[in-house]
Formats: C-alpha cells, structure tokens, sequence
C-alpha cells in the first residue's frame, strides 16, 4: 500500500464501495452527501493505493483487495516496529512502562 493516511471521508468511501458495489462519482458523493470535488480527490488517493479501482466511470472495492492492503500494512508493521521473536521477553520486569497495571 501506498503512504496514504486514511481519514474518516476515504474509510466512508472504501465501506460504501465494499457495501454498494462499484459506483460514479457523482453517486458516492450523492451519498454520503460530500462535494463531487472532494470525493473525487479521495478516490484519486484511494485508487493510487490499490484500495479502489476504476472502471468505466465507475470506482470499485472489494473485501479481498481492502483486506490484502491491510493484511500488507501489517506485514510491513510487523517488520518495521515490532521487537523480532528472540528479544527481550515481554513479561512484568521487561514489560514497556504503558504495559505495566
């Protein structure tokens, strides 16, 4: 996926499409009662990130692309953040400050 942060209007574009099925524009925006302008900037992020597509006139989303974005997100999560499996045990006296009761 690329850099794309989601917001509440791309999250509510993604769930219509997955819900709906594939739509114009104008419908989305319709929709969710949002300016043309403003959906179609969203769509053009959204479709730049592999989590919509576009096909004559129309954008589309389904769960299995919507999932296998977020299912790379955590991958690259996973890769990039979390302590590998052979570091410091996470118990009570290892524990980070926020994880202790």
């Amino acid at each position: 996926m690329s850099n794309i942060l989601m917001n509440k209007t791309r999250s509510r574009i993604v769930r219509f499409l997955v819900r709906n099925g594939p739509a114009t524009c104008t419908e989305i925006s319709t929709k969710l009662q949002a300016p043309s302008s403003t959906i179609r900037r969203h769509l053009n992020l959204l479709r730049r990130a592999g989590l919509v597509q576009r096909t004559y006139g129309e954008f589309g989303a389904s769960r299995e692309q919507v999932q296998d974005q977020i299912d790379d997100l955590a991958a690259s999560f996973r890769r990039t953040v979390m302590l590998p499996s052979h570091s410091v045990p996470m118990n009570e006296e290892h524990c980070w400050p926020f994880c202790r009761r």
